[in-house]
């Protein structure tokens, strides 16, 4: 989710970046209209003083041109504010998604971080628990109990399945099984060690 939300960020930096980018373009363009009236100006400001027909013709000409690239750049700007409402909602659509993305997120941390603390108290519960039970405990049965824990055992504790240990898949001797049934004493794999106990 994190990922998705900084994907999100640099689509909508992206985005800006692009919105900028066209409307200092545009501003440019603007400047350069300006610049090209003033020149126009100038020019019409010259014809009316041109006192040779050679002079005046020139002057025409040149309007023309200046009045052309007036328009030429008119139309740019034109196409720009239009792309510029283009990048607006871009910009728009992606700021949503970066927002949606960020609500998504402080939620699912919110979630998790209860998620968290529940967790937390249940497992300081069941820990009191056990310590409480483990002083009923034989003290060398425990110590076996605790080796065979970290022995690398994925489970200390396993049943009895169809005659075989629940561990490692041993077949039981006659002998453990009867007194896996009985119970009336731990039974231990001959195997692997683990603590064994039958399934009603």
């Amino acid at each position: 989710m994190e990922g998705e939300l900084e994907e999100a960020k640099q689509k909508l930096h992206k985005a800006k970046l692009e919105q900028q980018a066209s409307e200092l373009v545009r501003r440019q363009k603007e400047g350069e209209i300006d610049e090209l009236r003033r020149q126009l100006a100038r020019y019409q400001t010259q014809q009316l003083q041109a006192r040779k027909n050679e002079e005046y013709q020139a002057l025409s000409h040149e309007i023309l041109v200046v009045t052309g690239e007036i328009e030429r750049e008119e139309d740019n700007v034109l196409l720009l504010l239009e792309k510029a409402d283009i990048l607006q909602a871009n910009v728009k659509r992606e700021e949503q998604k970066a927002e949606q993305a960020e609500k998504e997120i402080q939620g699912k941390k919110k979630e998790l971080a209860d998620k968290e603390s529940r967790l937390a108290l249940l497992l300081a519960e069941t820990e009191s628990e056990r310590e409480r039970k483990k002083i009923r405990v034989d003290p060398a049965l425990f110590g076996q109990y605790q080796r065979l824990v970290h022995g690398r055992r994925e489970n200390a504790v396993v049943s009895v399945v169809h005659g075989s240990c629940g561990g490692c898949h041993m077949k039981l001797t006659r002998h453990t099984l009867l007194r896996v049934e009985v119970a009336t004493e731990i039974a231990f794999c001959e195997n692997c060690g683990r603590i064994l106990f039958a399934i009603p």
